[in-house]
């Protein structure tokens, strides 16, 4: 392995645990994925699955990968390679097209919160004209990059569905579109993961002041 080479992989472990993300286009979202090996520039990444199925991805295809580490999550933008599906885990060839970046923990920190808001499943309705309507969630906890929340309402949920809501930060209420990344239950209820897809700017800096508020709260506590 050349020293360039290997610099452009450093600080990446094997083993790592990470989003593949894919920024526009029919897939849009993030998928769950593992680092298995690397070669030079190159990382091989479990493939990422959509809906119980291997995410389809194509040759030169462009995506991000969010690497979770101790100090810094790394953000790595790749091209797709191959594909090696012959071994008992699928497996994704991707090639690093920049050195990876350390990104800010911020964006990804989450905590914890209690308000009711309300959500339009765009995506039910669709599947389910005239079933579509306006429902109340009760947030659990939130990051500048999502928000997870529960729901009593006996809808068919599928990961990658996308919502509207209709989040109340300080004196205002925000219009954010969202995709489920994950979907689970809580007794009765619906237990949901979403992704922000759409974040108004004066939203943002509303968020990561009502962030701030409850990471004090938490430590005087």
């Amino acid at each position: 392995m050349t020293p360039e080479k290997e610099d452009s992989t450093r600080g990446v472990r094997i083993g790592a645990r990470g989003d593949f993300r894919i920024a526009a286009g029919l897939y849009k979202g993030h998928y769950p994925t593992r680092v298995e090996d690397m070669r030079e520039d190159l990382l091989i990444l479990g493939h990422p699955m959509f809906r119980g199925a291997l995410l389809p991805v194509y040759r030169d295809m462009e995506f991000e990968l969010l690497v979770e580490e101790e100090q810094a999550p790394l953000l790595i933008k790749m091209v797709a390679v191959r594909s090696d599906l012959r071994g008992a885990v699928p497996l994704l060839w991707g090639r690093l097209t920049a050195k990876p970046e350390k990104v800010q923990r911020r964006r990804f920190l989450r905590v914890g919160c209690f308000f009711e808001f309300s959500l339009f499943p765009l995506d039910v309705e669709s599947r389910s004209p005239l079933e579509g309507r306006w429902l109340t969630g009760q947030a659990v906890d939130i990051s500048l990059g999502g928000l997870r929340f529960r729901l009593e309402h006996p809808l068919a949920l599928r990961e990658q569905d996308r919502f509207l809501l209709r989040l109340p930060l300080g004196q205002e209420e925000y219009p954010v579109s969202a995709r489920l990344m994950r979907v689970g239950r809580f007794g009765e209820a619906w237990d949901l993961g979403s992704e922000f897809e759409s974040l108004p700017r004066c939203a943002e800096k509303t968020l990561i002041d009502f962030i701030r508020a409850q990471e004090r709260n938490v430590r005087s506590n």
